[in-house]
């Protein structure tokens, strides 16, 4: 589901799916930029804020992990912690954050032994 509206509604930039908890990183600026890369002077009409594409986000898959788990009700919890990056050095800072969370955890010895785990090429 994170992939769904990748390069549409948002840059999805890395992702991290922990036993109980995901961490997320994307860029919604695509939204704001004109065809030509320059930011619009006024937020379009069918701009998608954060709060309603995790709904679509949080939605979609506890449906599927609910099917596949053969339970229903509620899946996620209905918070979430969201973050304004604001420079580059936190950007990075971020990213090697959600990267090394199952290694932080023990899940396992290097990131690259995590199969729910996804960074854009653009940043490997």
């Amino acid at each position: 589901k994170l992939h769904a509206m990748d390069g549409d509604k948002y840059d999805l930039i890395t992702y991290c799916i922990m036993p109980n908890h995901v961490h997320v990183l994307m860029d919604f600026s695509r939204q704001i930029v004109d065809k030509e890369g320059f930011y619009r002077d006024e937020i379009p009409e069918n701009y998608t804020q954060l709060d309603k594409v995790m709904k679509l986000i949080k939605g979609g898959s506890a449906y599927e992990a609910n099917k596949i788990l053969g339970r229903r009700g509620s899946f996620w919890q209905k918070d979430s912690y969201d973050h304004y990056v604001r420079n580059e050095k936190e950007f990075y800072n971020i990213v090697n954050y959600i990267l090394e969370n199952p290694v932080k955890a023990k899940l396992v010895k290097n990131t690259e032994n995590y199969k729910h785990i996804y960074i854009a090429d653009e940043y490997k």
